[in-house]
């Protein structure tokens, strides 16, 4: 797995590097970063993250700004937002922004290997205990989720339901893995469900 991690201190980077050589199974690469600047030159410069962990405040740049351009020069990268602040507000709008998931720095390293883990496998993760519902402004009623979502998008949410994996949807659509991956991660918001489960349950009510 290689990690982008971003955060404007040092010992604070260190210590989530640690917490990542320790907790993670097989090879780690972590890149690091102290501003938004230097992380977006990261990916520009074409390198493979996995996933992305990231301060909201860091001087240079702000946080959502940063947020945004991460995700234009790598559409594809899995950007968590690891921050001091709990202001559901803050949450909402980093989430808005395109991240995938928003960990608090007051959370254990186990919580934040599990934050990580959920987003690399679709689903967008929030840390307990922060009162921020997923749905910041998803439909209300079954035709209009259906509305929201590409054909693609349904297309997915079908096998979905009937309970296949990313990997075989992938190989069912003719399509890359980590695009199913993007696809879940949008039909959960649109949905506004925390979880496969749910989304499963709306697809059925859908008529999916």
């Amino acid at each position: 797995m290689k990690v982008l991690l971003a955060d404007d201190h040092a010992l604070f980077r260190e210590g989530v590097r640690l917490v990542l050589e320790s907790l993670v199974d097989g090879p780690l690469d972590v890149v690091e970063a102290c501003d938004y600047i230097q992380a977006l030159a990261v990916v520009r410069a074409g390198a493979d993250v996995d996933v992305g962990l990231v301060d909201l405040n860091m001087p240079g740049m702000d946080g959502f700004s940063g947020i945004e351009a991460l995700k234009r020069a790598a559409p594809d990268l899995h950007l968590v937002v690891v921050s001091a602040s709990e202001d559901p507000k803050d949450v909402r709008r980093a989430l808005d922004c395109g991240a995938h998931g928003y960990i608090t720095k007051s959370s254990s390293s186990a919580a934040m290997l599990h934050g990580i883990r959920s987003v690399l496998s679709g689903e967008t993760f929030i840390s307990p205990g922060l009162d921020v519902p997923l749905a910041h402004s998803g439909p209300s009623d079954t035709e209009a989720a259906k509305q929201a979502l590409t054909p693609r998008q349904r297309d997915v949410l079908a096998m979905l339901r009937q309970g296949k994996s990313n990997k075989e949807i992938a190989r069912d659509l003719d399509l890359a893995e980590i695009t199913v991956k993007l696809h879940v991660t949008a039909i959960l918001r649109a949905l506004g469900v925390e979880n496969r489960t749910q989304a499963a349950i709306f697809a059925a009510k859908m008529g999916l």
